[in-house]
C-alpha cells in the first residue's frame, strides 16, 4: 500500500435559517478543500423536525457535500465493500465485478484514456 492521502480539517458551522414559511434552523460550514476537492458540511437539529424547540431531546445530524466536480461524475459506480483475509497461501483476491450500473456506463469507462477510481484499504487487527 502506498502513502495515505489524509488531511485533518477543522471547520466551523454557522447558523442559517431556511426561506420556508415556517423557518428551520440549520448550520453550514464555509467551503473547504481536502484532497484537491471542495467540500461543505451541513448540519440540522433533530433531523429537521418542525419544532425542535418543543423537544427536550436534542440531536444534530450532518451531511458531507462534494461541491467541486471530480473524476467521479462521469460514470455511475455503486460503492461496495469487499473483504479478503490475506495470508501466506492467499495473497491475491478473486476478480470481482466493478459495480457499474450498466453497459453504457462501462463503455464510458472503456472509452476514457485513463480510468480513475478511489480505493480504500483497511486492515483489521485481530
Amino acid at each position: 500500500m502506498g502513502a495515505r492521502d489524509e488531511k485533518e480539517e477543522e471547520v466551523q458551522f454557522r447558523p442559517y435559517r431556511t426561506d420556508d414559511f415556517i423557518t428551520r434552523l440549520y448550520y453550514e460550514t464555509p467551503r473547504f478543500t481536502v484532497l484537491n476537492q471542495t467540500w461543505v458540511l451541513k448540519a440540522r437539529v433533530n433531523d429537521s423536525e418542525r419544532n425542535p424547540n418543543l423537544s427536550c431531546k436534542r440531536t444534530l445530524s450532518f451531511q458531507l457535500i462534494l461541491k467541486s466536480k471530480g473524476p467521479y461524475d462521469d460514470v455511475r459506480i455503486k460503492p461496495v465493500i469487499h473483504h479478503h483475509a490475506f495470508s501466506n497461501d492467499t495473497n491475491e483476491t478473486e476478480y470481482v465485478l466493478l459495480p457499474i450500473s450498466d453497459s453504457v456506463e462501462c463503455n464510458k469507462l472503456l472509452a476514457a484514456k485513463n480510468i480513475n477510481l478511489r480505493l480504500f484499504i483497511f486492515q483489521i487487527q485481530k
